[in-house]
């Protein structure tokens, strides 16, 4: 073999040997990207961090259902399928209608109990009164669907005797309680008159929120939130006054 064969095979190797380590080099930095994307996606969620986003996605899908048919009308199988899940997903998890609109409930009771006490904070007595009136304003205004899905269900239950409706009581007598001891503190710090009967008043109050929201649900072309907020925050500061003595 002459001199030359043998110059042109180690070049030939020499071309191949380059090409190659270009080749691994190539892979190699590409390798090394797919490991920082990889790196950069978000972690992997955790069985309990998915199970409540199913949740949240199913209480949602639940809303718009019950706020277009009504809760009777709803089932647990169109809530899954609305969610994007399998059709059995809340009956596995639940067990029942009732269940699952009981944790509903429960999910309604949170959000709203978030609100107002991001609302009425540390106040006491008839500014605590006048801000929970801020709040409902509020929650009804941003969380329409919300409130809506939720006077559903708690208008729906009322001719039964179920773990709903005990627990819709329950929260109501929460709700009267609350505002029975901002009554009485405001007596206490003189911003309300001693004549008023916190008892009574809690149940006027009850009964504006919830005289409101069902006509606002019948009818809800024809009810001003924002003006009847209005109207109803006169009437309190009227019925709460102190008398002045002269």
């Amino acid at each position: 073999m002459d001199k030359e064969s043998v110059e042109d095979k180690g070049a030939v190797a020499g071309t191949r040997a380059s090409g190659s380590s270009k080749a691994n080099s190539s892979k190699s930095s590409r390798a090394k990207k797919a490991r920082g994307k990889r790196s950069e996606r978000a972690p992997r969620r955790t069985q309990e961090e998915r199970t409540a986003l199913s949740d949240e996605r199913m209480f949602e899908a639940a809303m718009e259902l019950i706020c277009e048919q009504g809760a009777h009308r709803t089932t647990l199988k169109q809530v899954c399928e609305k969610a994007g899940y399998s059709r059995g997903l809340a009956n596995y998890r639940f067990g029942s209608k009732d269940a699952f609109f009981d944790k509903l409930i429960g999910h309604f009771n949170h959000a709203w109990k978030e609100e107002l006490t991001r609302a009425v904070g540390s106040s006491q007595g008839l500014q605590a009164i006048r801000r929970a009136i801020d709040a409902v304003e509020r929650f009804l205004l941003e969380h329409g669907d919300f409130m809506r899905s939720r006077y559903i269900i708690m208008y729906e239950s009322i001719a039964t005797d179920n773990i709903i409706s005990r627990k819709l009581r329950a929260n109501h007598r929460a709700y009267n309680q609350d505002m029975e001891r901002w009554v009485l503190q405001g007596i206490e710090q003189g911003d309300i008159s001693p004549d008023v009967d916190a008892e009574s008043f809690a149940v006027y109050y009850s009964s504006f929120v919830f005289g409101t929201v069902f006509q606002w649900l019948v009818s809800p072309e024809q009810i001003d939130i924002e003006k009847m907020c209005s109207f109803f925050r006169k009437q309190v500061e009227m019925a709460l006054a102190p008398v002045v003595k002269r």
